[in-house]
């Protein structure tokens, strides 16, 4: 599913890693951690190929990270980071966006589907019509997973997806990626949380 190979990247005169490897097979949740400032993050962008890496590959569903091939991989891949501002007014313009996109235009939006996965997660169905001005980081980040798993990304990468979450909304959490990876999805976490750890299949230290 996911294939990073000798991955060096430097940034600011920095080497953040150097000959990195990591691979995510579907049906598997793999958390990233490490040091604050070794690059998680920046290694979660190079997937989507919004940071260009100095050497080594990237490769998603058997498509090696290129020109011709960062439209494939963005599409069949959902990332939702720590912090993210949101142009939408109302929570529904923020769900409902995606899908009026053209490349989604054969997705069917299902609101059963959607609050399938806000009870797993643990969110209200109130937030529906709510302005997402109201919404706290956590509550942002959940609403964003359920739109990924509703468009059927099979590749899931988010960043500390716990870190503002109670210790039953990360249950939670873990519950809602343990569906999606039975239902043959690789989730790829960033996290420093150990309790989140301990429920993931793999942890990987950059």
């Amino acid at each position: 599913m996911l294939r990073i190979e000798h991955a060096t990247l430097n940034l600011g005169g920095k080497t953040l890693f150097r000959d990195f490897d990591l691979h995510v097979d579907a049906g598997e949740l793999v958390c990233l951690t490490g040091e604050s400032g070794c690059g998680k993050t920046s290694l979660l962008k190079a997937v989507l190929g919004f940071v260009a890496l100095d050497e080594g590959s990237v490769t998603v569903n058997g498509w090696r990270m290129g020109l011709k091939t960062v439209a494939q991989i963005r599409q069949f891949t959902a990332y939702v980071p720590q912090e993210l501002s949101l142009p939408h007014e109302t929570v529904e313009e923020m769900v409902r966006m995606p899908f009026d996109l053209k490349a989604n235009k054969h997705i069917a939006f299902s609101k059963k589907r959607l609050w399938h996965y806000w009870d797993m997660l643990g969110l209200s169905h109130d937030l529906y019509e709510s302005k997402t001005s109201y919404l706290s980081g956590g509550q942002r980040q959940r609403i964003l997973l359920s739109v990924g798993a509703l468009l059927g990304r099979k590749l899931i990468m988010a960043d500390e997806p716990t870190s503002a979450l109670d210790t039953d909304s990360m249950k939670r959490v873990i519950a809602f990626f343990r569906e999606l990876v039975a239902e043959g999805a690789a989730v790829l976490t960033v996290s420093h949380d150990r309790d989140f750890m301990a429920g993931c299949d793999r942890v990987v230290r950059l």
